[in-house]
C-alpha cells in the first residue's frame, strides 16, 4: 500500500505549522516593521486564514486584514478605507453592546481623493494605531494580502512608502505590517533585496494545492477533529471542487454543509452555502434553480450583519435574473446590492450595481431611465476613481446617445473616454 497521501498530509501540516510559527514570531518580535510574504493566490488565502487564527488567539492585538484585489494604488486604498470603515462600525457595535465608548471615525483625509494614496493609507494606519492602548503589550497588525495585483508598480510604490527608510518613526511604534508579493513572479522581494532596506523581512512559503487538498480531506473525515473544524474543512473543499469544475461534488458538499449550519443556527454560513449551491447550479445552466437558491440565501442573511454575503447574493440573483430575461427582478436585486454596498461603505460593488440597474432598464426598453442610472453611475465612479467601471458606463452612454442622435452628448462621452487614464496607472 502506498504511503504517499499520508506523507503529503504530514508534510502539509508541517508547512502550515511553520507558517503559523513564522507569522506569530513576526508579530511578537520588535526589530522589524514589515514582513513580505511571497505567495500564490491560493497560498495567500492560507496566510489570511492563519492570521485570522492568530487574531482569535491574541485578543490584546488588533488585526486588520485586507484581501481585496489591487487594480491600482488609488483604487486599492479607496477600497481599503471603505473596508476599514465597515470593520470600525462592526467593532463599535460590539463596544456599544459592552457599554464601552465608540472608537472615533477615520479622519476625513483618508477619503480625500486629492491626497496621494500613500498619504491616505498612512493616515488610516496612524489613526488605528492610536486606538490601541499605549500601556502593556498591544500591537496593530496591518495585513495587505491582495489575491490579485494588477498594477505592480503602483502597489510597490505604496508599500515602499511604509518602509523605515530613515529609521523607525514614532507612528511605527507597536505596528506590524504584512504585505503580499507574487511568489511565482516576484517583484517586491527583489527590490527590497536590491535596496537593502532594514526593518523588512521576507518569507516565501510553499503550499501546493495538491497537498492542501489532501490535508483538508483528511481533516474533514477525521473523527478526532472537532465537528466545526471538519465542516470548515469541508466548506473549503466545496470551494475547491467548484473552482475545478467538479460541480456534482461541490453540490453534494454544499447541501450537507447547509443542513449542518441550518441546524446550528449559523445563518451567515448557511447563506454562504446557499450562495455556493446557487453558483454551482448557474454554472451548469440551471438558472431558475440557481435563482431560487440565491433567494433562499437572501432570506436567511437579511437579518444578519453579513453585508458582504448580502452583496454577493443580491448581485448573483440580479445577474441570473438578467440571464432569465426577468429584467424587473434584476433591477430589484441590483437595487438591493446598491443599498447594502452603501451601508457597507464599499463603493465598488455599489458602482457595479448602479451600472447593472441601467442595463436592466435598457433591456426592458426604458432607455431614458437607463441613461439616468448610467449618468449617476458615471458621477459616482468619478468620485471614487473607479476607472474600469467608469469606462464601461461611458461606453454605454455613448452608444445610447448615438442611437438617440444626441451628438453633443455622444461626443462628450467619447472625449472623456479618450482622456481616461489607463487602468494600470496609479
Amino acid at each position: 500500500m502506498s504511503h504517499r497521501p499520508v506523507t503529503l498530509i504530514n508534510d502539509m501540516r508541517r508547512k502550515l505549522q511553520e507558517l503559523q510559527d513564522t507569522l506569530s514570531g513576526f508579530v511578537d518580535q520588535r526589530d522589524h516593521l514589515l514582513l513580505v510574504v511571497g505567495s500564490t493566490e491560493g497560498e495567500a488565502a492560507w496566510v489570511l486564514k492563519t492570521l485570522q487564527g492568530l487574531d482569535q488567539e491574541t485578543p490584546s492585538d488588533l488585526f486588520l486584514l485586507f484581501a481585496h484585489d489591487a487594480q491600482n494604488a488609488a483604487q486599492y486604498v479607496t477600497a481599503l478605507v471603505a473596508n476599514l470603515e465597515a470593520q470600525l462600525e462592526g467593532v463599535n457595535l460590539a463596544r456599544q453592546e459592552k457599554g464601552e465608548e465608540r472608537w472615533p471615525p477615520l479622519p476625513s483625509g483618508c477619503q480625500d481623493m486629492r491626497q496621494a494614496p500613500a498619504a491616505r493609507l498612512r493616515a488610516a494606519i496612524e489613526h488605528m494605531r492610536g486606538l490601541i492602548p499605549s500601556d502593556g503589550d498591544h500591537r496593530l497588525v496591518w495585513v495587505m494580502m491582495p489575491l490579485k495585483i494588477e498594477d505592480r508598480v503602483s502597489y510597490s510604490q505604496l508599500v515602499g512608502q511604509l518602509l523605515p527608510h530613515d529609521g523607525f518613526q514614532p507612528w511605527m511604534r507597536s505596528l506590524r505590517i504584512v504585505v503580499r508579493d507574487d511568489r511565482q513572479a516576484p517583484f517586491l522581494v527583489p527590490a527590497l533585496r536590491k535596496l537593502g532596506v532594514t526593518g523588512a523581512l521576507v518569507y516565501e512559503p510553499d503550499l501546493s494545492t495538491a497537498a492542501l487538498t489532501d490535508s483538508l480531506a483528511q481533516e474533514a473525515v477525521d473523527p478526532a477533529t472537532p465537528v466545526p473544524e471538519r465542516m470548515q474543512a469541508l466548506l473549503q473543499l466545496a470551494a475547491l471542487d467548484y473552482s475545478y469544475k467538479r460541480y456534482p461534488a461541490a453540490a453534494e458538499k454544499y447541501a450537507l454543509l447547509h443542513a449542518y449550519y441550518a441546524e446550528q443556527g449559523q445563518k451567515e454560513l448557511q447563506a454562504l452555502c446557499l450562495q455556493g449551491a446557487g453558483d454551482v447550479l448557474r454554472a451548469v445552466g440551471k438558472f431558475e434553480q440557481a435563482k431560487e437558491r440565491y433567494q433562499q440565501g437572501l432570506a436567511v442573511a437579511v437579518n444578519t450583519l453579513a453585508l458582504p454575503i448580502l452583496i454577493n447574493l443580491s448581485m448573483a440573483a440580479g445577474d441570473v435574473s438578467l440571464e432569465l430575461k426577468q429584467y424587473a427582478d434584476a433591477e430589484g436585486y441590483f437595487d438591493i446590492t446598491d443599498r447594502v454596498a452603501t451601508k457597507a461603505l464599499n463603493p465598488f460593488p455599489k458602482a457595479d450595481a448602479m451600472e447593472k440597474i441601467g442595463v436592466s432598464r435598457h433591456l426592458r426598453k426604458d432607455v431614458g431611465k437607463a441613461v439616468v442610472a448610467w449618468k449617476d453611475a458615471a458621477t459616482f465612479c468619478r468620485a471614487v476613481e473607479y476607472t474600469v467601471r467608469l469606462r464601461s458606463v461611458l461606453q454605454r452612454l455613448e452608444n445610447a446617445y448615438g442611437a438617440a442622435r444626441m451628438v453633443a452628448e455622444q461626443q462628450a462621452c467619447k472625449k472623456e473616454l479618450q482622456e481616461l487614464p489607463r487602468e494600470t496607472l496609479a
